[in-house]
């Protein structure tokens, strides 16, 4: 072992709290709670990693706790927080994605006899209300008639970037959606099952043009299960521009609103048929049924609205509570759009990501990125590394729209479900004592007892990073990895028992 006296001096300062070493030193300690949560899990001590840094001024010379926290790990979604945290430093929080809309030809007595040509730039929610706008401005144009074609400009991303993520079979998911410069409603139908009357109802969005809405399902009175059980539901092409979408079957009136999502068109359909309708709903006409046509904007086109989409503060947010993979590796390959190469690749984003570290000294030389959405299975990065990047993030300029992004447990988010028995004697406890001294330098969030983190899951992944504010008022950066084939089974419980150890402050087993 080495310097046998460092650590046996600091083992006896080591009393009830976690105490903070230089980086290249760290208390090595598996809490007594994560040895039982492993066992219980069938999983080895290497299955697991993690690294916890105090943060809070309170604590004198504070040293990190750790275990294995220098190896190399799948984060899964957690590797998100690298993906947002460098974006809103490289971009800004304020940074717009726009959409562009072009014609061929101009306007003449409300009829435009041309194409539209639609340049995208990888908004990340390009969603049915944002696309009701744009038609809104194009009928103040003058717009009444359109006698042309739909050209798309996706020219901005490279087509390797569909590739890089790897295929489960479940091409039907949204999570499998790959990256697109025009991304539509993330290229997925939501259907709702509502019971209106005593009856089953079914609703949708975003509106398509030439999908029909087949309902044959019967109400029941049996007790509310796995409604999939008893309601067969499908979407099926029936010609070039329609498609039926089918459910057969019961649904007990005792089901709160159900909501079915499915990707069944593909890119090129979805956008047509979304772009249609909301013509329609402004009260546009279609002299005829426009073909799809792939190009790009030339020198010479009539730009005709160039709307500005979401925020990425606010894509940030959506992308972090609800862990949603597509919009984050949106996000990953617009930091290479707007600061690398043109047309972006998911290489060029990584590129401009590590340099991006290591302009702020935070080298991480195992880090592996693949698409920055954690949806890999070679994506690497150890726990050390990211919570050196969580303590950069908490005292940076954007320090509080990342810790806002942040799942809380027991509250919202992938955490909303964890940890609420815990948590609530937690909190009755800090209401009715003194002993709670919140750190005011970090963000105003970290003020109250919690688990604000971000999780990650695959199937032989269970990930948290975040911080924690303990029951005193301290606050901790953390990352546990659970990389093991049986991490599906006790991962959760594994993770769980860390972040429990830090709400008490770290204490000795």
């Amino acid at each position: 072992m080495r310097f046998p006296i460092i650590r046996r001096f600091y083992l006896l300062m080591l009393f009830s709290s976690c105490i903070f070493l230089p980086l290249a030193y760290s208390e090595e300690i598996l809490p007594k709670g994560v040895k039982k949560a492993l066992q219980a899990a069938n999983m080895p001590e290497t299955a697991v990693g993690f690294n916890v840094i105090p943060m809070s001024q309170s604590t004198n010379n504070p040293l990190p706790f750790s275990w294995r926290a220098q190896s190399p790990m799948n984060p899964a979604s957690t590797i998100k927080l690298l993906t947002t945290i460098s974006a809103l430093d490289l971009l800004g929080p304020l940074y717009r994605w726009t959409t562009n809309v072009y014609a061929t030809s101009s306007i003449e007595q409300g009829v435009l006899n041309g194409n539209l040509v639609w340049q995208g730039q990888g908004d990340p929610k390009f969603i049915p209300e944002e696309l009701s706008k744009i038609m809104v401005d194009l009928r103040q144009l003058g717009i009444n008639e359109i006698n042309g074609n739909l050209v798309f400009d996706r020219s901005a991303y490279s087509p390797s970037v569909k590739q890089t993520a790897p295929t489960d079979g479940e091409s039907s998911r949204t999570y499998n959606v790959p990256p697109d410069a025009l991304l539509y409603s993330f290229q997925t139908l939501s259907f709702k099952i509502s019971n209106v009357g005593g009856e089953p109802q079914i609703t949708y969005t975003p509106r398509l043009s030439g999908l029909h809405i087949k309902n044959q399902l019967k109400s029941s009175k049996d007790a509310c299960g796995d409604w999939s059980k008893n309601v067969k539901a499908e979407v099926r092409q029936i010609n070039a521009d329609e498609w039926n979408a089918s459910f057969l079957g019961k649904f007990s009136i005792n089901c709160p609103d159900t909501p079915w999502n499915i990707v069944a068109l593909n890119a090129n359909d979805f956008l047509k048929h979304g772009i249609m309708a909301a013509w329609e709903d402004a009260g546009g006409v279609w002299k005829k049924n426009p073909e799809v046509l792939d190009g790009q904007v030339t020198f010479n086109l009539k730009p005709l609205i160039s709307h500005q989409g979401i925020f990425l503060a606010d894509a940030v947010k959506d992308t972090n509570k609800y862990s949603n993979n597509v919009m984050a590796r949106q996000i990953f390959l617009t930091i290479g759009l707007e600061k690398g190469a043109k047309p972006v690749t998911t290489d060029e984003s990584s590129r401009i990501i590590k340099e991006w570290l290591k302009k702020f000294n935070l080298q991480f030389p195992e880090l592996v990125l693949e698409n920055g959405s954690g949806l890999s299975n070679i994506e690497r990065i150890s726990p050390q590394s990211m919570t050196r990047l969580l303590n950069f993030a908490a005292r940076s300029k954007n320090s509080e729209i990342i810790v806002n992004s942040l799942p809380i447990a027991g509250v919202d988010g992938t955490m909303k479900h964890r940890l609420i028995s815990r948590l609530k004697k937690l909190w009755e406890g800090n209401s009715s004592e003194s002993a709670f001294n919140p750190d005011t330098s970090l963000p105003s969030t970290l003020q109250k007892s919690g688990a604000y983190m971000k999780t990650g899951t695959l199937q032989t992944v269970r990930a948290v990073a975040g911080y924690v504010v303990s029951k005193s008022g301290k606050v901790y950066a953390v990352s546990s990895i659970i990389n093991h084939p049986n991490a599906a089974m006790g991962g959760t419980s594994v993770n769980d028992a860390v972040i429990s150890w830090i709400l008490d402050d770290c204490p000795h087993n």
